[in-house]
């Protein structure tokens, strides 16, 4: 079975990071946001996830063993659209992998947010990753660098 990376990210950085983790084994979902925001709004993940709308996608999480989840963190919480897309879909029997970027004590609270939202739509986050920003200009090739403990790819 094949591992799907799913990510939102406002950080130029994120998204490249992730777009270069496609694979053979890995298929690669970058979440838009399609309402509109303020600058505040977008920066600051500040929109209600009742106000968000997703761009469409066509992918069929059966087809997949792994999820790897990456987002955002802003002031302790995750992207809404991360919790709209989690929110949306079925993750029970999957073997769920978040990563979380950001830096500082919130980011710990992000973590613990993007696990809730998980156990919520029925998974179970096994392997749950903080990366700073700092660590991520500095060592990182490809997304795969943080999780390859998580899986095997």
């Amino acid at each position: 079975m094949k591992t799907l990376l799913v990510h939102f990210s406002n950080d130029s950085e994120v998204k490249e990071l992730c777009s270069r983790s496609a694979s053979q084994d890995i298929d690669v979902l970058e979440l838009r946001d399609l309402s509109r925001k303020s600058f505040i709004q977008n920066r600051f993940g500040t929109k209600k996830t009742s106000s968000i709308r997703l761009k469409g996608y066509d992918v069929d999480l059966n087809d997949y063993e792994t999820v790897i989840l990456a987002t955002d963190e802003s002031f302790g919480n995750i992207a809404p659209a991360m919790k709209v897309f989690i929110r949306q879909n079925d993750l029970r029997f999957k073997n769920i992998i978040c990563l979380v970027f950001g830096e500082g004590r919130s980011q710990k609270k992000a973590t613990d947010a993007l696990r809730a939202e998980v156990s919520l739509s029925g998974g179970t986050a096994n392997c749950v990753i903080s990366v700073s920003q700092r660590a991520l200009k500095r060592e990182a090739e490809d997304l795969l660098f943080y999780v390859r403990h998580c899986i095997h790819v």
